[in-house]
């Protein structure tokens, strides 16, 4: 490891990444926070009280449909978003896409039941819920984007990584607040007190919106800007020249986007209706889980900086094929401690330590004139296809064969296809741009290859002429 102490540079490049990497993850905190709130209010409230019906099956699949339709919106918001993250600079969309989720969730919190305005309900959900979709479609990507730009190469995975701690931060915290509404309004709960954790998210916004004032842009997009790289419309290049890349990183987020909803999401509504454990105590197991997840992320992001980024990956993915069985063992015990250990072991071991390599790994892996594009549009595409839908088949699955077999299979084809994707990245990484032969190639040495291509294709042209 290296002890040489820092130069004044390196000191004010890690202080820039420090304020980078915070704002990013309160960003995050505040976008998970809306999302797990909405997963815990769709598991245990929705279901009966936007849908009027008195079956729980329909109940809560049409609960988890509204979950799926934010991410249904999530891959346009990313498209969306993406492009103007390229053009106009990773700052200023972030912002946006944040006072976007912030503003939704809110007044999710104002809006009446089925039983005062009918089917109006469900649909103006539904609306508040795209709107929701679209903001995050484009944030997450931009968070770790901004965090990984703004930090020293040797400690970008550590930096990138606070992102994601965010994300499960704000998804415990989501679920702690309702868990806390849940105990202090008793029967009100269902009428009235489910709403306060909605309408708290707006002071929230405010906060992180300050914080966020406070970030500069990156030098990495000033960069491509002055040296004229920046694309017309970066997904064209994306499709054109980029597919093997865009589709190894699709690949790869699928153990992030389906896989990790099991354990995430579903498992709230599997602990308290087969499992027979209260609410309470079914929030709580999920906000420890979270936690926990959150508090070992910048320990892998360090050691994807050390060990790379591609071996840290390859690693979570095999430990996710393996622990799926032994996971629903541990819960059909019945014992609050074990459950807690398979479901823990489970999102550190797997969720956890691909989270934290995706974030360096994914940055690495597109160009910066392209990068926001291209990770808002590899993660979110997948997450409309899996992670929205994952509970949803999860539900369905448990309904029709009765038990968990078929969705600890869902969980080993997930983390196998994820797996395999990572595996194939290689082909991607050159040694020559870094002394580290497992990382992708320098932002500099982009800089260098399109400042080549452009010279050449000069020194062409004027030769036909």
């Amino acid at each position: 490891m290296d002890t040489s102490p820092m130069s004044a540079t390196e000191r004010e490049q890690n202080a820039k990444a420090r304020r980078a990497a915070s704002a990013s993850a309160v960003g995050s905190l505040v976008e998970w926070y809306d999302f797990g709130l909405y997963g815990a209010a769709a598991a245990l409230i929705f279901k009966d009280y936007f849908f009027g019906t008195d079956d729980a099956f329909v109940g809560l699949m049409a609960a988890f449909a509204t979950f799926a339709v934010g991410y249904f919106a999530r891959p346009f918001g990313g498209m969306v978003f993406g492009h103007l993250g390229d053009k106009v600079g990773r700052k200023p969309v972030m912002v946006g896409t944040l006072a976007l989720m912030g503003v939704s969730t809110t007044l999710i919190g104002l809006l009446p039941g089925y039983g005062t305005i009918g089917w109006f309900a469900p649909f103006l959900l539904v609306v508040l819920r795209l709107l929701q979709g679209l903001g995050a479609g484009a944030e997450y990507a931009g968070a770790v984007v901004l965090s990984a730009e703004s930090a020293p190469p040797r400690r970008r995975g550590f930096y990138a990584s606070w992102s994601g701690a965010g994300v499960w931060v704000g998804s415990a915290l989501g679920l702690t607040v309702f868990q806390a509404m849940h105990s202090l309004t008793g029967d009100s709960f269902e009428t009235w007190g489910w709403r306060v954790p909605f309408l708290l998210s707006i002071a929230l916004l405010a906060i992180s919106l300050y914080i966020r004032r406070r970030v500069e842009e990156t030098e990495t997009f000033t960069e491509t800007k002055e040296a004229a790289q920046e694309e017309n419309v970066p997904l064209v290049r994306l499709f054109k020249t980029e597919k093997r890349r865009l589709l190894a990183a699709l690949g790869s987020n699928v153990i992030l986007s389906g896989y990790s909803y099991i354990p995430q999401v579903w498992i709230l509504s599997y602990l308290t209706e087969d499992i027979g454990i209260a609410a309470g105590l079914a929030l709580a197991i999920n906000a420890v889980v979270l936690l926990s997840g959150a508090l070992f992320m910048p320990y892998f992001g360090r050691l994807g900086d050390r060990v790379g980024r591609r071996k840290l990956f390859l690693f979570g993915t095999g430990f996710g094929i393996v622990w799926p069985v032994p996971m629903f063992l541990l819960i059909d015990t019945h014992n609050t401690f074990l459950i807690i250990l398979g479901i823990v072991v489970c999102f550190v071991g797997a969720v956890a330590v691909c989270y934290a390599a995706q974030a360096a790994f994914l940055t690495e892996m597109f160009p910066p004139a392209i990068r926001y594009s291209g990770i808002a549009f590899a993660r979110e595409t997948s997450g409309a296809l899996l992670a929205g839908t994952t509970p949803l088949v999860a539900t369905g699955l448990l309904h029709v064969a009765g038990h968990w077999w078929p969705i600890a299979l869902c969980m080993v084809v997930y983390a196998a296809v994820a797996l395999v994707s990572v595996y194939y990245s290689r082909q991607f990484r050159t040694d020559a741009d870094q002394a580290d032969p497992d990382a992708f190639r320098s932002d500099e040495a982009w800089t260098r290859t399109g400042s080549a291509a452009r010279a050449e294709a000069g020194a062409m042209a004027k030769a036909v002429r």
